[in-house]
């Protein structure tokens, strides 16, 4: 069956730099849990109709909840799931202690319910047209973008080499384990490197602790002709800089956002405007305040 060449969404969203945002009330469809405190939330349109938006892989939805004392939350997830799925989009949250937002998701939401979005927002996506191959390093829930990512260009059938390195805290905490192997045995242009702690009780052969210079070298051929895109807790991402540098990597190739518990709240309009004019291969928050994930 061959795709509307004009459907948005399908073709090549690299075409369209500014994407029309949405703000509007989506219905949660199902929710998974893919580890002890990871839960992905799938929400669909309440009509059953597509979704009224279209987006990049990396960019981020802002999520608004309210408190039993009518107290309004809002913090901003990653979407997960690929723009070619077209009837639902995915978030992942994992549930922070201190997390408002985050806490709200995982305790009190439930299949069923209506949740308050806006987006898309963010410049830290990548579609395929700017590289011919790329390199995805992340760490622990800030897999949820490179996921996006990776799911649009097996989708889309992408002909570059793919790089996907991920560093989890233990076996436990890998997040898309079992569809991330699967596609590794299905796209020969894949190639997968993960590092962690084995979880008692679970199988695990690859390579445990943090990712050195040596595992990342020897991961990636040739790592410093390649773009990277960078995203986890803010101490990971700066070994991993440190790391880069010493390889050789150009500043210009290496592309990140910072991931972590969020301190403050995003309900001020300019916050959003001035993230809207920063480049994408800076870290917006190195201290892992203001705009990060998760909570």
């Amino acid at each position: 069956m061959q795709t509307d060449p004009t459907e948005p969404g399908l073709q090549s969203p690299a075409r369209s730099e500014k994407r029309k945002r949405w703000t509007g009330d989506l219905r949660i469809a199902q929710i998974f849990a893919e580890t002890p405190t990871v839960k992905t939330f799938r929400m669909v349109m309440p009509s059953g109709e597509r979704l009224p938006f279209d987006f990049l892989p990396g960019q981020f939805l802002q999520v608004e909840v309210q408190s039993d004392d009518g107290t309004k939350a809002k913090r901003s997830y990653t979407i997960a799931s690929s723009p070619t799925q077209r009837a639902y989009v995915e978030l992942t949250v994992k549930r922070e202690a201190q997390g408002t937002v985050s806490r709200h998701l995982h305790d009190i939401v439930k299949r069923g319910d209506l949740v308050r979005i806006a987006g898309p927002f963010g410049h830290f996506t990548f579609t395929g047209s700017d590289a011919e191959s790329i390199v995805l390093i992340a760490g622990g829930v800030g897999i949820t973008p490179m996921m996006s990512v990776l799911r649009f260009l097996t989708d889309t059938a992408w002909a570059g080499d793919i790089f996907f390195v991920y560093a989890a805290r233990s076996t436990e905490e890998f997040l898309f384990r079992t569809e991330i192997e699967q596609l590794e045995r299905r796209h020969a242009n894949l190639r997968v490197f993960a590092s962690m702690q084995r979880t008692p009780g679970t199988v695990w052969h690859g390579a445990e602790g943090p990712i050195t210079r040596e595992l990342l070298e020897s991961a990636v051929p040739e790592i410093a002709k390649r773009r990277i895109h960078l995203c986890g807790p803010p101490p990971m991402m700066l070994a991993m800089r440190n790391i880069l540098t010493e390889i050789g990597v150009p500043d210009a190739q290496i592309y990140s956002e910072a991931f972590g518990p969020a301190s403050l709240p995003v309900d001020d309009p300019a916050e959003v405007a001035a993230e809207e004019s920063m480049t994408a291969n800076a870290v917006p928050y190195p201290s892992g305040e203001g705009r990060t994930r998760f909570s």
